[in-house]
């Protein structure tokens, strides 16, 4: 059994560029993920570098991250 895909990163990262600031719990409530996934999934895109936690809790996207929605036509 195969689980459904609730979010792409390119959503996510689309999500937090329209915010320009993202916190764990909108990302849950936006796009239904548990609330043990939403970390894990954040330290997967700081590890791509395409987000950053600059300010307590709150996680924006890198020039990286610009890059890549502009490259794949989201921005």
């Amino acid at each position: 059994m195969r689980k459904e895909i609730l979010a792409t990163k390119l959503d996510v990262l689309e999500f937090i560029m329209k915010r320009k600031l993202a916190c764990p719990y909108e990302l849950a409530e936006k796009f239904g993920f548990s609330p043990r996934y939403v970390p894990v999934l954040l330290n997967r895109l700081k590890r791509a570098g395409l987000v950053i936690n600059m300010t307590r809790g709150r996680w924006e996207l890198t020039e990286e991250g610009y890059k890549r929605l502009r490259y794949y036509g989201r921005r």
